[in-house]
């Protein structure tokens, strides 16, 4: 009797046994079953560069010919050479000065600006490519391109035409422009800035009139896709100016740390970016006026440290000689000692020597000499590894 109830609990417990096991074999199939041996493939639709560009720029439809104030679009402006904003309109006041944008749009473009001299300031003007002229002797505004089809459009105004002096003014202020469109993103930084500090020969007088966009240092510059500081004054010297100038109560160590000693003799010129390179072309007023040496070698030494405080002590200097008076005239051997002095090349301080030419305009030289003197620089810079340039290709 027990042995047979002993048999039937044990056939009992094995049945019971068989129907888990079944259990869980439907439940673990009928997981299995709901998971995809492999993901669905999705369908991305295709996207045009086009319909990339115009998602990512879309903006409200511009009013037409609305004005834009430059001072309250900064971010889209980009300057060039000696520029900054004062008194809410971008100054333009030295040779090679102005400023460049881009702007998606279509119609006609308009500047306005504000002037103040008694005779005639130059701005050149390049829309797409196209490059016009325009005379300002007064306030106002000026069409700098008509019927532009719509699209993006590219912008640059310079000022071909010298700073002046508190007499004759033509101080030169670009306020904003009237147009049927909107900013893009402002021009792009090119890898090197390089500053020039001059007198006349820099400022481009004797080529054509006076054009400051005919010098070796914009050819320089545009050749090698350079970024500019400009800052020259006709009849100016280190120690020792012209009459008009009245010897040495304005020199360029005078000027320089300011930006527009005729506007205003506080406001001081801090650059917005520092320049990789220093190139200065000076010593011809000082050898034509009368300079002495130790007065010049006081003042070339201010000039230096200015120079510095602009743009970094390690920021290398290079002078050039000879362009309009003789390498071996007294005051370029004034330069030499100075330099020799101070520690040379070794302390960041060059030399330059290039052929005499009075061939152009006033005696000054002409634009063959400019453009000799613009590939010298590249020589130079290349061979002393000033900046990391490329190769000349022939």
């Amino acid at each position: 009797m027990c042995k047979r109830s002993f048999l039937s609990i044990l056939l009992i417990l094995c049945m019971l046994l068989s129907v888990f096991a079944l259990a869980a074999c439907e439940k673990s199939g009928e997981a299995d079953a709901t998971v995809p041996e492999t993901e669905p493939e999705t369908t991305v639709p295709e996207t045009t560069a086009e319909e990339t560009t115009a998602a990512t720029t879309a903006r409200p439809a511009p009013e037409p010919n609305a004005y834009y104030s430059f001072s309250e679009n900064q971010e889209y402006i980009k300057f060039l050479g000696r520029t900054r904003y004062y008194k809410n309109a971008v100054v333009v006041d030295w040779s090679a000065a102005g400023l460049a944008f881009e702007y998606e749009g279509s119609g006609d473009l308009r500047l306005y600006v504000e002037f103040s001299g008694d005779h005639n300031a130059v701005l050149e003007i390049d829309v797409d490519g196209k490059v016009s002229t325009v005379t300002v002797n007064e306030s106002g505004s000026f069409r700098l391109a008509s019927g532009l089809e719509q699209g993006a459009h590219h912008v640059t105004i310079r000022r071909r035409t010298m700073v002046e002096d508190k007499a004759k003014g033509i101080l030169l202020e670009l306020q904003g422009v009237r147009m049927t469109g909107y900013f893009l993103d402002r021009p792009a930084d090119n890898k090197y800035k390089v500053a020039f500090i001059g007198d006349s020969i820099t400022c481009g007088v004797g080529l054509t009139g006076t054009n400051g966009l005919l010098t070796y240092a914009v050819d320089l510059c545009t050749r090698e896709g350079f970024d500019y500081d400009i800052c020259s004054v006709s009849g100016i010297g280190v120690s020792h100016s012209t009459s008009k100038h009245g010897g040495t109560a304005n020199t360029m160590t005078k000027y320089y740390p300011y930006f527009n000693y005729y506007r205003s003799e506080t406001v001081r010129y801090y650059p917005d970016r520092q320049a990789d390179l220093v190139i200065v072309n000076l010593n011809t007023n000082d050898n034509n006026t009368g300079a002495t040496e130790a007065a010049y070698k006081e003042d070339l030494k201010t000039l230096i440290s200015e120079i510095r405080a602009a743009h970094g002590n390690d920021v290398p200097i290079v002078w050039v000689v000879g362009m309009m008076i003789s390498p071996s005239a007294n005051v370029n051997g004034w330069l030499n000692s100075v330099f020799a002095e101070l520690g040379g090349e070794s302390a960041g301080l060059y030399k330059v020597t290039v052929e005499t030419n009075t061939a152009g305009g006033s005696g000054h030289p002409n634009q063959a000499s400019h453009l000799a003197v613009s590939q010298a620089l590249s020589t130079y810079i290349r061979a002393k590894n000033l900046l990391d340039l490329p190769p000349v290709t022939e």
